[in-house]
């Protein structure tokens, strides 16, 4: 049963989300309820769902190659970027997201404003390239990683298995929980 508290509004958003990702042939996408979509990134596996109650608003969007996304704003300040291929979504240092606490500034600075899950994949190669060189401070690396998995979490994304590959890299990482 739909339990929903979605307005008529949010529902037209989440409407609209569904037509533009059932186009895409990288992602899959179907209503679980009449409020809630789940969409399937066929790349990776991982699962996001939309509650339309969460929705604040959507903006169709051309990047600079002229190829068109979704940015889906929740009323939590929250927002991911929805492609033909992926959902974007802002990463987010658990220092910065903590009370009281300042990032990084070397982790700050090297953060991109967008990324996706498919990334986890790319600093955890390159975590085991720094690991095997002679250059040991995985450090940047290692906050980088937990960013990415942070904001995947607070868009919805569940990230245990990319937590669990994170592990044998942490030996100098204090206070880290993979099951934060």
């Amino acid at each position: 049963m739909d339990c929903s508290t979605a307005t008529l509004k949010q529902l037209e958003l989440l409407n609209s989300i569904y037509d533009f990702v059932r186009r895409s042939k990288e992602l899959d996408v179907q209503f679980v309820e009449s409020s809630i979509l789940k969409i399937s990134q066929r790349i990776d596996g991982h699962v996001l769902f939309l509650d339309a109650g969460r929705l604040q608003d959507i903006l169709m969007r051309t990047d600079a190659d002229g190829r068109s996304f979704v940015q889906v704003n929740f009323h939590d300040s929250l927002k991911i970027l929805i492609t033909e291929r992926l959902i974007g979504f802002k990463p987010m240092s658990r220092r910065s997201a903590a009370p009281g606490g300042a990032p990084s500034q070397s982790v700050s600075a090297k953060l991109p404003r967008v990324v996706t899950t498919p990334d986890l994949m790319s600093v955890l190669e390159a975590l085991e390239d720094a690991a095997d060189s002679e250059d040991r401070d995985l450090s940047v690396l290692r906050d980088l990683f937990d960013s990415i998995v942070c904001g995947a979490e607070r868009v919805g994304f569940d990230v245990n298995r990319e937590k669990a590959w994170l592990l044998p890299y942490l030996g100098a990482t204090p206070g880290y929980r993979a099951n934060a």
